[in-house]
Formats: structure tokens, C-alpha cells, sequence
């Protein structure tokens, strides 16, 4: 078992997602329940989005995510959560421009999926990324952080977030920083250099 919740709302707290809702706040993150091929190796669809969340308040956060678990636990889905914070305002507009262009072509494609589609392609203003370690790379960790902490240049004085745990290693959440120096020193310390994702999710728990 994964469980990152704690750690996760406390997170979007800290990117300044509110305890209640409030209709004037921009900010929401989604949690994506995704069905793995490799833990389902008897489904016919390799990976799946399940269902998708929007959660724009921590008390929206704290009522689904029982659900979440039990849905996670029953259908064998690894819930997933963004590591930026997105703009509900973007998010309506760039459904809106796509719901016009089908319109235009008078095309008949599944409406309800605009919403999910536009979502997933949203990186929202504070940009984060994700470091993917897997389990072989966990003993590079420290010199990774060392390396990303000391010779990466950044307009932060921590570029790194947090650490979190994922089912075959972790993800190290960073504020940006000069990838080509991080990528020349890795090999100049023979590692290698872990993938890097610009808009991505991270696990928020899984138990499989």
C-alpha cells in the first residue's frame, strides 16, 4: 500500500487551495483514479481513466477521498493527483473553444469527454515537475538531490518540494531548474539521468 493523502493535502494548502469552497478562487487540482495494465492483466484496456476528480477546497478533498479508497480498493486503480495547481477560469474557456469547434464542424464526438481532455493539457501558473525514481535508481537519490539542491540553477532557493513515495520508487517534486546542468552532472557523477515530467501527476494511493 501507497498512501500519500496526508502529504498531498497538505500540499495543496500549501499552494493555497482553501479549507471551504469559495467561488472566487481559481485554484483546483484533479485526482484521476487510473486502471494499470500491469495491474490488471486480464482487462482488455492496457491503462484507463477511471473516474476524475476536481477538488477546489480541502473539506471537497477530505468528503471524496473515502470514496476514492474504496474505489481504489475494489476495482484494483492507482488514484493519481497533479502536482500543479490549475486555473478553473482556463479550464472553462479551453472547454468552451472546443466545444465551439465541434459545433462548427458539426461533428459528433463524445461532448462529455471535453472537460477531462482540456484538463489533462492545463499546466496552471506556478510550474512544478516530477522526478521519477525508480527502485534500481533509490541508491542515486541523495546525489540526485545534491546535485538538483547545489548546481542547478533556480530562482528558488529549495527547488525541491517533497518526496513522494510511488508503488517502484518515488517522485521528487521540484520547482524548475537548469536541466542541462543537471543532466551534465549526472553523467559526470555515472548516473543516470532520471526522467524529468513538465506537467505530470503523482500517486496519492494505491493498494495493490
Amino acid at each position: 500500500m501507497t498512501d500519500n493523502i496526508n502529504v498531498m493535502r497538505d500540499y495543496m494548502k500549501d499552494l493555497g487551495v482553501p479549507e471551504k469552497q469559495q467561488y472566487r478562487k481559481d485554484l483546483y487540482f484533479d485526482v484521476q483514479l487510473i486502471r494499470r495494465g500491469k495491474d490488471n492483466p486480464d482487462m482488455p484496456a492496457a491503462n484507463y481513466t477511471f473516474k476524475c476528480y476536481y477538488i477546489d477546497s480541502l473539506e471537497l478533498f477530505d468528503r471524496y477521498i473515502e470514496e476514492i479508497k474504496q474505489c481504489c480498493d475494489m476495482f484494483k486503480l492507482r488514484a493519481y493527483i497533479s502536482v500543479n495547481a490549475k486555473s478553473k477560469i482556463e479550464l472553462s474557456k479551453k472547454t468552451l473553444v472546443k466545444y465551439a469547434e465541434m459545433v462548427a464542424l458539426e461533428e459528433s464526438k463524445k461532448p462529455w469527454r471535453f472537460c477531462d481532455s482540456v484538463n489533462g493539457s492545463l499546466s496552471g501558473k506556478e510550474k512544478r515537475w516530477v522526478i521519477d525514481i525508480d527502485k534500481e535508481d533509490i541508491v542515486n537519490m541523495s546525489s540526485l538531490i545534491d546535485i538538483i539542491n547545489n548546481f542547478c540553477e533556480s530562482k528558488y532557493d529549495n527547488p525541491i518540494v517533497c518526496h513522494i513515495p510511488t508503488k517502484t520508487g518515488y517522485h521528487l517534486i521540484t520547482h524548475p531548474f537548469n536541466t542541462y546542468k543537471f543532466d551534465v552532472k549526472c553523467t559526470e557523477r555515472r548516473i543516470i539521468t532520471p526522467e524529468i515530467k513538465k506537467n505530470h501527476i503523482t500517486l496519492l494511493y494505491e493498494n495493490l
